[in-house]
């Protein structure tokens, strides 16, 4: 049940992460938010991570010595900064050749992405039922977003290529971590995360993100970049760095089919349209998620699994 709990809960965090981020246009860039909140998180997550080795006996310069002593550990951390860094970029790039409702649709391909490359990489064979419960997903979590768009079509845009690459460096991502983390704990893992991760944006941003064109003096600037550094970026990272090492990465990667119910019911609820949560495609798709998650937490889930 606090699995249970805590995969709803990370789901929560990032349709809110969705919601919010819209607000942030209007402040900075989307690269340039996107290195402020790797950055805030990683000058939030440094005394958070000292104070806990100092409570638990450690000696904090032998913990950061040990943390960057393997060579190995470093080119695994800066791969998995890299896919998720190389995410964002994308779905900002491709913002400008596709749609948002394009975007929201491609990336419910993620959760059977991810199953693709820990079957490849990580020999890990899901079973029959698990597999549809995957693809019952995606269909539910497209149904959703094109029931609560008005404009339910789809076509195919320059920029959809782009976003789906983008999407298969989110799936390997999670599942590198779920490969490469076990060794660090999650308050470690996530800081080397976000400390690689800052590495790859800052000179992006520098570069690409009109920094000058931030608005640093607005009040909205700083409570919304707040809000998207505590809970979306910090608290989501050390959520998933636990759950990817506990219930894996294909269970945490369904729970993202939830994400766009999540924001259809922020809507409705924000915009009081109580009939959109009664419409029959809507509905049809929650049920067709409900089910694909109860497929995929079958206990016959993997029926072969070898780490390589």
């Amino acid at each position: 049940m606090n699995a249970l709990l805590l995969l709803l809960l990370w789901a929560w965090l990032m349709a809110s992460s969705f919601i919010v981020s819209g607000h942030m246009v209007q402040y900075a860039s989307p690269l340039a938010t996107s290195a402020v909140r790797f950055l805030l998180s990683l000058l939030m997550m440094l005394p958070a991570l000292m104070v806990n080795w100092h409570r638990s006996g450690l000696n904090i310069l032998d913990q950061f010595r040990a943390l960057f002593q393997s060579k190995r550990r470093l080119l695994h951390y800066l791969m998995i900064s890299g896919a998720l860094v190389g995410f964002f970029v994308g779905l900002f790039t491709s913002l400008e050749l596709t749609t948002p409702l394009h975007t929201s649709v491609l990336y419910t391909l993620i959760p059977l992405m991810g199953v693709l490359i820990a079957f490849v990489w990580l020999r890990e064979l899901p079973s029959w039922w698990r597999v549809l419960g995957f693809v019952l997903g995606s269909m539910g979590a497209m149904i959703v977003l094109l029931a609560t768009h008005s404009s339910g079509t789809f076509g195919w845009n320059k920029g959809d290529s782009l976003f789906l690459g983008a999407c298969l460096l989110l799936a390997f991502h999670v599942v590198s971590v779920q490969k490469w983390g076990r060794t660090l704990g999650a308050l470690p893992g996530a800081f080397m995360i976000m400390l690689f991760g800052s590495v790859w944006l800052l000179p992006i941003a520098l570069i690409w993100g009109n920094i000058e064109q931030v608005q640093w003096l607005s009040f909205g600037f700083w409570s919304t970049i707040l809000y998207l550094t505590i809970f979306t970026t910090l608290l989501t990272f050390v959520l998933q760095q636990r759950l990817v090492t506990t219930v894996g990465a294909s269970r945490l990667l369904a729970f993202s089919y939830t994400v766009p119910i999540w924001v259809a019911v922020y809507t409705a609820f924000s915009q009081a349209r109580w009939s959109d949560l009664f419409d029959f495609g809507f509905v049809t798709g929650v049920s067709i998620v409900l089910l694909a998650l109860i497929l995929i937490r079958d206990n016959r889930g993997v029926i072969a699994a070898k780490q390589v």
